[in-house]
């Protein structure tokens, strides 16, 4: 079994129900021809570094981006990326083999780097026992 990583770009005026089914397919797709999909993750909203062209939807400026981990055939490659293809709410896609799970994307936890705690936690203070009244 070969592992693959696909990248899409769906616009922003596909229905979010659309884009569901849309990722129900491609699943299917991979699972029917004895694939195994591993794992789909939403990255969230981006803007584009320039406008893309769409026919059929016009220019397009941001939009919705998601990743597919799944594994298969080197023959499934073709399939999952015509599922993408013949799709009006799909704009860009992207399909990479993973040779490594070093070459897999890995969502960024945060934008700003965390600081470290100026004073260690205070571990000497223990709640009081509670005093039953008299």
């Amino acid at each position: 079994m070969v592992f693959f990583e696909t990248l899409v770009l769906v616009h922003g005026r596909s229905a979010a129900k659309e884009t569901k089914l849309l990722m129900k397919e491609a699943s299917r797709v991979i699972v029917e021809r004895d694939g195994a999909l591993f794992r789909i993750l939403d990255l969230g909203w981006r803007h584009t570094a320039r406008p893309l062209y769409k026919k059929g939807v016009g220019h397009i400026f941001y939009g919705r981006w998601y990743s597919l981990i799944w594994g298969g055939s080197p023959k499934l490659q073709r399939e999952v990326e015509d599922t993408f293809l013949h799709n009006t709410g799909v704009v860009r896609q992207l399909t990479v083999r993973i040779e490594r799970p070093e070459d897999m994307y890995v969502p960024r936890s945060t934008y700003y780097p965390l600081m470290k705690p100026l004073t260690p936690p205070l571990t000497h203070h223990v709640p009081m026992p509670d005093v039953g009244s008299k």
